[in-house]
């Protein structure tokens, strides 16, 4: 069963007709939204589920472990989604994601606004220590594949990234050469970098001997932004 819409909802679509998996990817897109109704509406939604003996699939996200978004309200919301599913359901798995690149209309997500931004020529605000973690929507949707439908992973919480952090300020410049126009930006010092526990994941890589290129984010940004 597949609940929602979206580019990670496209990305398992091949979930819509199987009946032991409730696929949830219905949820709130905007990591900067105050609006607590769409929270609420998340919530209920994910409640109506709780007695089902499917196993729930569920994407929370690696940046609850960005110190500066602490108090956030879409990361406490994810959090407490996160305690409810563990606490309640049955049979689950929680799957914390990095910044999921692909075709995508979302103006919210981190690289469609540096793509909108430097291509329309508008001013921002550049974070300089600011680091994030990227991933081919592609290869998200074959290796979680592999981990949903193995119960291996059951009722577990993975972290789900490479070891491939870039730099707002490198992802900017990359953008900047497939556009071809130069980003016009405000210099800011401030920003983080975390690093998610991220080895059951990594060993589940290597043992199916899946490996990523150290040209990995360009090329992605490359895959889905050339214009």
């Amino acid at each position: 069963m597949l609940i929602g819409k979206g580019l990670l909802a496209n990305a398992f679509k091949h979930y819509s007709e199987n009946s032991n998996v409730i696929l949830f990817a219905s949820g709130v897109s905007n990591s900067k939204e105050l609006d607590d109704a769409k929270y609420e509406r998340e919530f209920e939604l994910l409640k109506s589920y709780i007695t089902s003996k499917s196993k729930l699939v569920y994407f929370s996200t690696c940046s609850i472990f960005d110190e500066s978004l602490k108090t956030s309200a879409y990361i406490n919301h994810k959090l407490k989604i996160e305690k409810y599913i563990s606490e309640n359901f049955s049979s689950f798995i929680i799957f914390r994601l990095p910044i999921v690149v692909g075709n995508s209309t979302n103006p919210h997500t981190l690289t469609n606004f540096l793509f909108n931004t430097i291509k329309n020529n508008q001013h921002f605000l550049l974070f300089a220590n600011a680091y994030r973690y990227l991933i081919d929507v592609d290869d998200l949707s074959v290796l979680l594949s592999g981990i949903i439908d193995s119960s291996e992973y059951d009722n577990k919480i993975l972290n789900i990234c490479f070891n491939n952090k870039i730099s707002i300020l490198e992802l900017v410049s990359i953008f900047e050469k497939i556009i071809g126009k130069k980003a016009l930006y405000e210099m800011n010092k401030k920003g983080s970098v975390y690093i998610p526990n991220n080895i059951e994941f990594i060993n589940y890589l290597q043992k199916i001997d899946f490996k990523i290129n150290e040209n990995y984010n360009e090329n992605i940004i490359t895959k889905y932004y050339s214009i």
